[in-house]
């Protein structure tokens, strides 16, 4: 028999049943959003925007619900509220504190353990309460802020923690002029990062905190969305910040019970379980 030519027709639907076919094998290697099978796991889970608007102000101890979310009503202390009564505190309705550990010196660069944070760190576990700290950081480079982070980890070596570890990093006025006057945003930005790489290589996650100024002028946001971020931001009934945060340190003149003087007021968001 002579062999059978194909219509045009015939040849056009079998270059698209092969083209289709390869689509098809090739879509096998990838999960949702193009993103390859094997790293889609490791991809955050949806996450659902908090209603600021919806916190509850009814009183100072701010807390928030909803079909996602729920809240936490904490403080942050050091050396400068002094000897403090945890148990009047926990009994006052603070749910969790962070601690800070230490610091570096503005003007001098040293480093120092807060003169208190053994004393906190104990009557804050003593009496039931989600303990976590921040280290107060004057690094002028991201060696030194490296340096910060080792001197973390081994100041919490025995110790166990809820929450990430804060960086927290600030403009000081003194009379003397602070080492970090004359960095740049750069490489203020620079140096949080390092801080954070090198306790993510001990094991630990990294909290910005910042306000308003200093995500927008001062860090490059978009060098830091990894972080979770704390914002303070006082005298507002709503919070206004262009990035999420899962913390707010609403006031700085709280007055909690077994604390003599003003302390800073926190909400923090948590996920509900599925």
């Amino acid at each position: 028999m002579g062999k059978r030519r194909l219509s045009l027709p015939q040849i056009l639907f079998g270059i698209f049943l092969i083209l289709g076919l390869i689509l098809f094998l090739a879509a096998g290697k990838y999960a949702k959003n193009g993103i390859p099978e094997e790293t889609a796991q490791d991809q955050p889970e949806v996450t659902y925007p908090i209603a600021y608007e919806m916190i509850d102000r009814t009183s100072d101890h701010y807390s928030y619900e909803d079909a996602h979310y729920s809240s936490l009503f904490g403080i942050d202390v050091s050396t400068f509220q002094d000897e403090i009564d945890w148990k009047k505190v926990r009994e006052d309705g603070v749910e969790f504190v962070i601690i800070r550990i230490g610091r570096r010196g503005a003007t001098t660069g040293i480093l120092y353990e807060d003169d208190l944070f053994e004393t906190n760190y104990a009557g804050a576990k003593e009496n039931g309460l989600k303990v976590g700290v921040y280290f107060f950081s004057q690094a002028v480079s991201e060696k030194e802020a490296r340096e910060e982070a080792d001197w973390v980890k081994d100041h919490l070596k025995g110790k166990q923690i809820d929450f990430p570890i804060v960086y927290d990093c600030e403009e000081v006025v003194l009379d003397e002029t602070p080492r970090m006057n004359e960095l740049t945003a750069e490489e203020i930005t620079a140096n949080a990062l390092s801080f954070a790489k090198r306790l993510s290589g001990h094991g630990y996650e990294t909290i910005l905190y910042t306000n308003s100024y200093w995500a927008k002028e001062i860090y490059d946001m978009e060098k830091l969305s990894a972080l979770p971020l704390w914002l303070a931001q006082y005298d507002v009934d709503v919070p206004v910040f262009d990035y999420p945060f899962f913390m707010w340190q609403y006031s700085n003149t709280g007055e909690i019970a077994g604390i003599e003087g003003f302390v800073d007021l926190n909400i923090m968001f948590l996920p509900k379980e599925d």
